[in-house]
């Protein structure tokens, strides 16, 4: 019975970590096709750049209006709504002939990925063996890792070859494979919370302390990844190959994090939380002071994706437990405290960095997770 079990557990691993490639893949990968989409549609690339900021709102506002609705669907019900979402937004961005329908799939995109994330890490510890929720959950935020450094890579290709749409359409096929997937699920019931369960979530103990730690973590990431590749670039020189150098570090240091999830079992992924947001503070502190040297950068780059690995593992692994019948509201929240965080980068990363350079963006993501370190630290209090 405990092998099947077990069986059954690695199966749905596999499969939810898929959906954090799908979901990863069309994240990251509008971004590098951004000049040739607007070329594309004969727009400039602000407004093609629209399409960014509509994802963005539309998985914020999915989080927090449908977020509340989540404990009472069934998970794989909820997987395969949000994923035929995603098909619909892929599909349609490879067919936009406007800007404005661009950011409208989009939109749609982010409202199916908005319900996704939260189900997919809620039915992860659920599904999880005993005593083994943080490894699943490090195993399927693996799948954002592969996106990076597969996914993306692989679409950027298809584009230059047979053009952006071609892209879209690939990952709108993938996002129908993926509901296939989902198929195999177990059809596991709904845990039974109904509206307004986002306060009630809110208020669960550790949870206010857990996603002000998200919220730190995200903006810091997504400030300094966002132009990391540009500084390395000024730097170094070497084009695009550089910068890809960059996210091949990172992408592989996240994935070879994932050796170490069983010990966050053993150790208590609660407690790590507190020390791992101040090793990634000291992690930021060092990429600033090594800028200067490609091979110590690239280094540091590998390591940076490493604890990153681990801070995402017990801050999601920490939500998911702090309100197990509310689970799918918690990790809704965590949804939109994720993107929360990336909006926050995206309106001070760039004059900070334009007026003060990489090492003060490094720094400035150093001090704003030493100021969440003392609330995740006292998290059960909330």
């Amino acid at each position: 019975m405990t092998v099947v079990r077990d069986r059954s557990s690695a199966l749905a691993t596999a499969v939810l970590t898929a959906g954090v490639v799908v979901v990863g893949a069309q994240a990251f990968v509008l971004a590098p096709l951004l000049p040739d989409i607007a070329a594309g549609l004969g727009t400039g690339a602000a407004e093609a750049g629209r399409a960014l900021s509509a994802y963005g709102i539309g998985i914020v506002a999915s989080a927090l209006v449908l977020g509340r609705r989540l404990d009472g669907v069934p998970r794989r019900t909820v997987l395969l709504a949000g994923m035929g979402a995603l098909a619909v937004a892929t599909a349609g961005s490879a067919l936009a002939g406007h800007w404005a329908v661009l950011a409208l799939a989009q939109l749609v995109g982010g409202v199916g990925v908005g319900v996704v994330l939260p189900a997919t890490y809620a039915l992860t510890t659920e599904l999880a063996p005993p005593g083994a929720a943080a490894r699943a959950t490090g195993r399927v935020l693996t799948g954002w890792s592969i996106a990076l450094v597969a996914g993306v890579p692989l679409a950027t290709v298809l584009g230059d070859a047979v053009g952006w749409r071609a892209a879209f359409a690939a990952l709108a096929g993938l996002c129908g494979v993926q509901m296939a997937l989902y198929a195999l699920l177990p059809a596991t019931t709904a845990p039974g919370a109904g509206g307004g369960a986002l306060g009630a979530a809110l208020r669960a103990p550790g949870v206010r302390g857990l996603l002000a730690g998200v919220l730190a973590y995200m903006s810091a990431f997504y400030g300094v990844f966002a132009f990391a590749g540009v500084a390395v670039r000024e730097a170094h020189g070497g084009g695009a190959t550089t910068a890809g150098l960059l996210a091949l570090g990172y992408g592989v240091g996240f994935g070879l994090a994932a050796v170490v999830d069983r010990l966050l079992d053993r150790w208590g992924a609660a407690r790590l939380v507190a020390p791992a947001l101040a090793l990634l503070a000291l992690v930021y502190v060092t990429l600033a002071l090594t800028i200067g040297s490609l091979s110590a950068f690239l280094a540091v780059a590998l390591v940076w994706g490493l604890v990153n690995h681990v801070g995402l593992t017990v801050l999601v692994s920490g939500l998911a437990a702090a309100a197990p019948v509310l689970r799918g509201a918690v990790l809704a929240l965590n949804t939109a405290a994720t993107y929360g965080g990336a909006a926050v980068a995206g309106a001070l990363a760039g004059p900070l960095y334009e007026a003060a350079g990489f090492g003060a963006l490094g720094v400035a993501a150093a001090m704003l997770l030493a100021f969440a370190v003392p609330v995740a630290a006292t998290r059960r209090s909330n």
